[in-house]
């Protein structure tokens, strides 16, 4: 499997123009971590492979000089803003301006624990722990696609981890979350 660091996604955003072969590669490695993310914006599979697809079709024309410094961070942040675009193009509500319509969708599309927990989150804190957990971006990455700092950002991971903590607890066997807890509690000392 490639390795997919910000120094490899930089030289293959470089041969892209020459390269026909380096949009492919980037998608091959992207393609999923840039669908899940558009997924917890636009809440819709066919609108999130869409999403995906016109970021690759729009990096067809980026330019050969165009200097990258984070190219994890500069393709997510395309990918967030071309599912917000998409969104307001449809005239869609966001999951983002409404968390009712996350919490609306979850219920009715029959989504597993994961999805519902996820729902019970706030717009910012589902993209921020979408692009950590099911992305691998960093704290700095996530800090650069958002337009926040990292100290935020790890913030809000933190706290967004709490609240997922608390929905399994409620909803699983309460003695294993007095155990994590309890081990929290003796990991911090």
């Amino acid at each position: 499997m490639i390795e997919v660091s910000n120094s490899w996604i930089g030289r293959k955003l470089l041969e892209i123009s020459g390269n026909p072969d380096a949009l492919g590669e980037l998608y091959e490695a992207l393609k999923q971590p840039m669908y899940a993310v558009a997924y917890r914006i636009v809440l819709s599979r066919e609108d999130a492979e869409d999403v995906v697809q016109d970021v690759f079709v729009s990096l067809m024309h980026i330019s050969e000089t165009e200097r990258i410094k984070n190219g994890k961070a500069y393709l997510f942040q395309i990918v967030r803003n071309e599912a917000l675009r998409r969104l307001r193009l449809r005239g869609r509500e966001s999951a983002c301006e409404n968390p009712e319509i996350y919490v609306k969708h979850a219920a009715e599309a029959g989504w597993s624990d994961v999805d519902r927990a996820m729902a019970t989150l706030s717009a910012e804190d589902r993209q921020i722990v979408a692009m950590h957990a099911e992305a691998g971006l960093t704290y700095s990455e996530i800090a650069k696609a958002t337009a926040s700092s990292a100290a935020t950002v790890f913030r809000r991971y933190r706290k967004a981890l709490g609240k997922l903590q608390k929905f399994f607890c409620v909803s699983e066997d309460s003695s294993l979350c007095e155990e994590v807890s309890y081990e929290r509690k003796i990991q911090q000392t």
